[in-house]
C-alpha cells in the first residue's frame, strides 16, 4: 500500500528492499521545498551514540529528483555528501535514490536475500532546513518472491500498518526519525511487560537461547534503567 502525499509540515519517506540479491534499497522522500525553490540534502557521516566520521554517502549508487508530475528536477552535487536541488515553482518534489547494503553491522545498513536491517544515517537523506518537520517513514514490504514470509520491527511509533509490521510510522523531527533501527526478515519475537509498558525483543538469524532467562533478565535490565531516568 502506498500512502498518500502527507501534509505539506511533513517529510514522508518511503524505504523498499528493491533488490536483495543485489543488496540495495530504494529510497524516495516527499517534500514540499521553500518558497525561493532551493533545497539541499544531504546523508548524515555519524550516527547517535557513535559519533566516529562515516561516509555512508559512498553507498548512494543513483540519486534524482522530481517535481509533482515526475519531471527530472537538476541535482547537483556540492559536496561528497551533500546534494541541492532548485524546484521550479513545483508543490513537491521527490527525491529518490538507491543504497548499496553490505554493512553487517548496528551501525548501517544490510541486505541479502535472508533479512533486510538499516540504522537511519546510513539510509536515510537529511532535509536541510526541516530538520524540526514532523517524519513519516513507510516501510515496504520486497516484493521478490522468496521474501513473503518477512516482517519487520521497529521501535518507531506506528501510524497505520500491517500484521506483518508494514507500513507507515511516524517520529517527531528528523532526529528522532533516525535513533530508530528497522529489522526485516524471519525473526523471532518475545515480549515482555514493565512498569505496564509492553516491550517486545526481535533477534533474526541462528540462534540458541534460553527464552526464559533472557526475558526475565531483560526485565530486570529494563526495570533499572526506568528507575534510574524516571520514566520508561
Amino acid at each position: 500500500m502506498i500512502h498518500p502525499v502527507p501534509p505539506s509540515s511533513t517529510l514522508l519517506y518511503r524505504v523498499l528492499p528493491v533488490s536483495p540479491q543485489a543488496h540495495l534499497f530504494e529510497v524516495e522522500i516527499l517534500v514540499e521545498p521553500p518558497s525561493e525553490g532551493m533545497l539541499t540534502v544531504s546523508m548524515p557521516a555519524w550516527i547517535p551514540g557513535s559519533y566516529m566520521i562515516r561516509d555512508f554517502a559512498r553507498n548512494i549508487v543513483t540519486i534524482a529528483a522530481f517535481d509533482a508530475d515526475e519531471r527530472p528536477i537538476a541535482l547537483t552535487k556540492t559536496d561528497k555528501q551533500t546534494w541541492r536541488l532548485t524546484a521550479n515553482g513545483s508543490e513537491s518534489c521527490r527525491i529518490r535514490y538507491r543504497v548499496f547494503a553490505w554493512d553487517l553491522s548496528v551501525r548501517a545498513a544490510h541486505l541479502d536475500a535472508t533479512h533486510a536491517y538499516f540504522n537511519g544515517p546510513a539510509l536515510l537523506l537529511r532535509v536541510h532546513g526541516l530538520d524540526d518537520s514532523a517524519c513519516r517513514l513507510e516501510l515496504l514490504p520486497p516484493e521478490d518472491e522468496i521474501c513473503r514470509h518477512w516482517r519487520s520491527a521497529t521501535s518507531l511509533r506506528p501510524l497505520d500498518v500491517d500484521a506483518r509490521g508494514f507500513g507507515l510510522y511516524e517520529a517527531e523531527d528528523y532526529e528522532d526519525l533516525i535513533d530508530h533501527p528497522v529489522e526485516m526478515g524471519r525473526f523471532h519475537e518475545m515480549a515482555f511487560d514493565v512498569s505496564g509498558i509492553p516491550h517486545r525483543f526481535a533477534i533474526t538469524g541462528r540462534h540458541r537461547l534460553d527464552e526464559s532467562r533472557l526475558l526475565a533478565d531483560l526485565t530486570r535490565i529494563c526495570t533499572e534503567h526506568a528507575a534510574l531516568f524516571g520514566e520508561l
